[in-house]
């Protein structure tokens, strides 16, 4: 998590320094502004995540924190400094947390394998610095684990909703640096723990937090 915080750091030093530049060379002319049309890029971060998991014995809460990255692509559509546009993107998660047998006979594992989002985004530009918000979609894919010797396991997709804001600036005239943040709410799903002999349901409730950076070409 050290590392991630002076990666952005020195990422957003970069981005302050690019702005100037940028500034200065006007790639926000309006022959070719800045900002506007289609974009594609790839993301790393860090997801601090909370899961809530019950199921007829007693509830249990699993903070999880790992490693996230994927790829993302969008449009932008720019009215004067006016940005909107709309964003998708896919990734796959380090969240995971094995079974804690010496807390209230937890058995249970969790793994996080990837999430997505679909996102509308508004935001506005001051000189080659775009500052945004963006929201919409979240789906992510949860696996839980009964390890207790009889027990099996069940994985489901969780529907949510995503909000965040974040900072974009030009670089050169077709690469964009990131840095942004997201909170993710997947709601409840319902799970099903089944082996050949012994079923039983539970719930889970999961809520992300994600910090994120990222490098895109526009063309």
């Amino acid at each position: 998590m050290v590392g991630l915080r002076q990666i952005i750091g020195a990422l957003i030093a970069v981005m302050l320094i690019s702005g100037t530049v940028c500034a200065g060379e006007q790639l926000e002319a309006k022959a070719s502004p800045a900002y506007s049309g289609p974009y594609i890029g790839g993301f790393v971060g860090q997801s601090w995540s909370n899961l809530e998991y019950a199921d007829k014995w007693k509830p249990t809460d699993r903070d999880m924190d790992g490693f996230v990255g994927g790829l993302y692509l969008g449009h932008n559509y720019r009215i004067d400094n006016l940005v909107l546009g709309f964003e998708a993107d896919a990734g796959f998660c380090d969240l995971s947390e094995g079974a804690d047998e010496d807390n209230d006979n937890s058995y249970s594992a969790f793994d996080i394998d990837w999430n997505a989002h679909l996102r509308a985004r508004a935001g506005f530009t001051y000189n080659a610095t775009l500052f945004y918000v963006a929201g919409g979609l979240a789906v992510a894919k949860v696996a839980v684990d009964d390890t207790d010797a009889g027990y099996g396991h069940d994985n489901a997709t969780h529907f949510g909703w995503t909000i965040g804001a974040g900072i974009e600036q030009k670089i050169t005239e077709h690469l964009t640096a990131r840095v942004e943040y997201l909170y993710d709410d997947y709601g409840s799903e319902d799970y099903s723990i089944t082996d050949d002999s012994y079923p039983y349901q539970a719930d889970v409730e999961l809520k992300i937090h994600t910090a994120r950076i990222g490098l895109a070409y526009s063309f």
